[in-house]
């Protein structure tokens, strides 16, 4: 990591599933350079998702390997599947002096930042998103097509994580992602 001058930024973006905290992470990345850093998952990609891009889409056995072998920052089993930050995934952007973001829950955050909250090669910084309402969240969850049941245990999971958005150095409402993406921008001082 670059020790000299501005350190680049590690955001950490926090919010409900539905949200919008991956749809931040691209504009970030396309219009002020961040560089996305993807959660490796065992779940299977929903139409239209990307290995690479929106996941690292791996096997049990391969996750579980990382676990033993000590790749991931953190890692979390969520509705079955599970969920981590590889290392060197990570490590390599901000080395090459790059910002990064990260999408991860309140526990994901919690585990980044015991490692880089006080590391001064790093301006560390944590969103988290609101969502304008349930209402909405239920509907652009609706949307991506998830099943009923699955709509309920997250709108479950959503009023949970909700009373965690205190612990983030930032809380924004996500109703307007143009607007959002400016005011995170601003706030990491890239805007």
């Amino acid at each position: 990591m670059r020790s000299e001058g501005n350190p680049p930024i590690l955001l950490v973006l926090s919010a409900p599933s539905g949200a919008g905290k991956t749809t931040i992470a691209r504009e970030l990345v396309r219009k002020y350079g961040f560089v996305h850093v993807v959660t490796a998952t065992t779940r299977p990609p929903r139409p239209g998702e990307r290995d690479g891009v929106d996941y690292l889409f791996v096997d049990e056995n391969t996750f579980r390997n990382w676990i033993e072998e000590g790749q991931l920052f953190e890692w979390v089993e969520i509705y079955g599947y599970l969920y981590g930050i590889p290392k060197k995934h990570l490590l390599k952007p901000l080395t090459e002096g790059k910002d990064v973001v990260l999408t991860v829950d309140v526990r994901g955050k919690r585990s980044i930042e015991k490692v880089f909250r006080n590391d001064p090669r790093v301006r560390f910084l944590t969103v988290f998103l609101l969502p304008p309402s349930l209402d909405v969240l239920k509907e652009r969850l609706l949307k991506r097509g998830d099943p009923p049941e699955k709509i309920r245990e997250r709108l479950e999971k959503a009023r949970d994580e909700l009373s965690y958005a205190k612990e983030y150095d930032y809380v924004i409402t996500n109703d307007d992602l143009t607007q959002t993406v400016r005011r995170i921008a601003q706030i990491a001082g890239r805007g």
